[in-house]
């Protein structure tokens, strides 16, 4: 079968190429839940798509819908490293279900209400992508689910709207896991504030009583890496005596790891450490940082394939994403402890 000539590709060269109706490839592409076809086909309309780099008209797709094509995404910091896998794979998402994502810093948008309206009740877009779980939001997450199809990620369970998160407690679990093993009885935990900070607490609590260890108190130390630091810096001058820290993500391991380095401690010699989340920068440290690895592109992704479903059926529920697991990845920041407590 040869090809169509070199130009923007039309729904109807994907569907000659595919061997079916332009009708078929339109329902696939908009995921017509109603739709019953074989994988093979549906499988040949995917690979004529990439073939063809075809991508659907998204302005006459707005104007047969009434629709935007655009989906919001509303983060707290925004240019954390830890977000990266999972925003390109939000966007990859979208682009497949033939929207557009814009991302929106929550900061921004809780203190300027005008840009909230305009953005919620204004329609500016088909739907969002709400992040929660750190600390207390200004906004309302059910305003929004009252206006537009909404999912919020990072949430525990809530009776108004659709939610997706990661195994949080599984993975702070791990992280406490490899420190009881390597032989530490003293662990600590670094946090922040608000549900997901709560949930790894947890798993970390039932690790350390799994083995017949009392959790110690939490290190609050906020989501930057700034106020991390000060944490722990804080933590040992007032004679904290933990071998073993878990920090909360990634982003607060690198303030818990220079604030163990600058108070005059080595790593892993005197203080053990573990970051939830593993990002490019956690190779790069010195010592090398051990982390537990959350599927953060998954999170993305389904976060975009329920907003879609959202938007077409609104719905209640909570997904939590179990399968790939989180999985432990050892660098050299820990060590069995040097001195026993």
């Amino acid at each position: 079968m040869e090809l169509p000539e070199k130009k923007t590709a039309r729904l109807s060269d994907v569907a000659r190429l595919s061997q079916v109706s332009s009708g078929l490839v339109s329902r696939i592409i908009n995921n017509d839940p109603k739709l019953k076809i074989r994988d093979e086909t549906r499988r040949r309309v995917h690979e004529a798509i990439e073939m063809l780099n075809y991508a659907p008209d998204a302005s006459a797709r707005a104007l047969r819908n009434s629709r935007s094509g655009l989906l919001g995404f509303v983060l707290h910091h925004v240019n954390d490293p830890v977000y990266e896998d999972m925003v390109v794979a939000a966007q990859s998402a979208a682009t497949t279900y033939g929207y557009s994502l814009i991302l929106v810093d929550a900061l921004g948008l809780e203190e300027r209400r005008e840009v909230f309206r305009q953005l919620v009740h204004g329609r500016r877009v088909d739907g969002l992508l709400v992040q929660s779980g750190f600390g207390q939001n200004r906004f309302d997450v059910n305003e929004f689910a009252r206006v537009l199809p909404s999912v919020v990620f990072n949430s525990g369970p809530s009776a108004h709207v659709r939610t997706v998160r990661l195994d949080d407690i599984r993975a702070a679990r791990m992280a406490t896991e490899h420190l009881i093993d390597q032989g530490h009885t003293a662990i600590g935990f670094v946090a922040g504030v608000g549900s997901t900070s709560e949930r790894r607490y947890e798993g970390y609590v039932e690790a350390m009583k799994r083995a017949g260890l009392g959790p110690l108190p939490q290190v609050l130390g906020g989501w930057g890496s700034d106020e991390s630091h000060s944490a722990v810096r804080e933590y040992y001058s007032h004679g904290g005596n933990a071998t073993g820290l878990i920090a909360v993500t990634s982003t607060v391991a690198l303030g818990v790891h220079s604030g163990i380095l600058s108070s005059g401690l080595s790593i892993p010699g005197d203080v053990s450490l573990v970051g939830v989340h593993d990002t490019q920068v956690a190779k790069h440290l010195n010592p090398t940082l051990t982390t537990v690895s959350l599927p953060m592109a998954k999170l993305g992704t389904a976060a975009v394939s329920i907003l879609i479903e959202q938007i077409e059926s609104v719905g209640i529920g909570e997904y939590v994403i179990t399968d790939p697991e989180p999985q432990i990845i050892v660098r050299n920041s820990t060590s069995p402890p040097a001195r026993h407590n």
